[in-house]
């Protein structure tokens, strides 16, 4: 996968559509990734997300329109896509530092984001550990969720985790009837499946051994070979998307591997202090052969 060409298509895009509704599965789609993969490695790669990057273009081309147009505010909001003046003026001030009537007048300072691009660059200075495993399917027992196409998918799916380790994650640590076959050490999996339909389906929970709770999901994971990435690190949103976007953008195109999509990818957490900057967990990303 070309990411490089494919993230600046993606930039093209949006520019082309800053007056249109954007919906996070086209852009992924360009790329040829799902919508959770695509949210990390457009962090990754722009150093914000991609709906911060839609809204300061957006706002960016405003600035223009209300200083060289006699249209109406409410208009100029309407054309990009906010549902009201209000919302439009908040994220204006927010961004500009003043209201979109103040910006018609002369001497008003004003910000201006242009397009970015993206080049390449050499990177790679940290190693990456990774080994390479076959593994037969097995089945993941847990709980299952959807991000959705209007939210960003890494805060999409921030919820599911948290619901999982509230509710659901002390009852297979602590034994719950039949489930005391979870013996040490414990391991929390993420599974994100690829998706056509543009959202993201995932599953969290830990392996399956043949006995099920009735308001959990289970989900199959088919035979594979995995890429199997060791991390050092504490995990959590501030840590987990650079570490995938790594493996895609750098390791990738550096190996005699691709990403087989027919597969989720999968996130794996032992017991340990998450927290700390010793603690190791890996990334299973399901590989084919170029």
């Amino acid at each position: 996968m070309d990411w490089l060409n494919g993230m600046n298509t993606v930039i093209q895009y949006i520019e082309e559509n800053l007056t249109h509704p954007i919906h996070y599965d086209s852009l992924s789609s360009i790329v040829g990734c799902s919508m959770y993969e695509f949210s990390r490695i457009f962090s990754f790669m722009a150093g914000m997300s991609v709906s911060e990057y839609i809204r300061r273009r957006r706002l960016s081309q405003a600035v223009f329109d209300i200083q060289n147009s006699s249209e109406k505010i409410i208009d100029i909001a309407l054309k990009y896509c906010y549902e009201s003046p209000t919302t439009f003026t908040r994220a204006f001030k927010e961004l500009h530092g003043t209201t979109p009537l103040s910006a018609r007048k002369t001497g008003i300072s004003l910000k201006t984001f242009p397009p970015i691009t993206f080049v390449l660059t050499i990177k790679g200075v940290n190693e990456m550990n990774f080994r390479i495993e076959k593994k037969d399917s097995f089945k993941i027992m847990g709980l299952s969720g959807y991000d959705h196409t209007e939210c960003e998918p890494n805060d999409s799916l921030t919820p599911l985790w948290r619901e999982f380790m509230d509710n659901y994650n002390p009852r297979l640590r602590n034994g719950d009837g039949a489930l005391s076959y979870y013996s040490a050490p414990f391991w929390q999996v993420g599974a994100y499946f690829p998706s056509k339909e543009g959202q993201t389906k995932a599953i969290i929970g830990a392996e399956y051994k043949g006995t099920k709770l009735d308001d959990m999901t289970i989900e199959t994971i088919p035979a594979a070979t995995w890429a199997v990435f060791t991390i050092v690190s504490p995990s959590g949103i501030d840590y987990v998307p650079d570490a995938f976007a790594r493996i895609l953008t750098e390791w990738f195109p550096a190996s005699q591997y691709e990403r087989d999509e027919s597969v989720p990818s999968l996130e794996v957490y032992p017991d340990g202090d998450a927290s700390s900057n010793e603690y190791q967990w890996e990334i299973w990303m399901p590989v084919k052969n170029k």
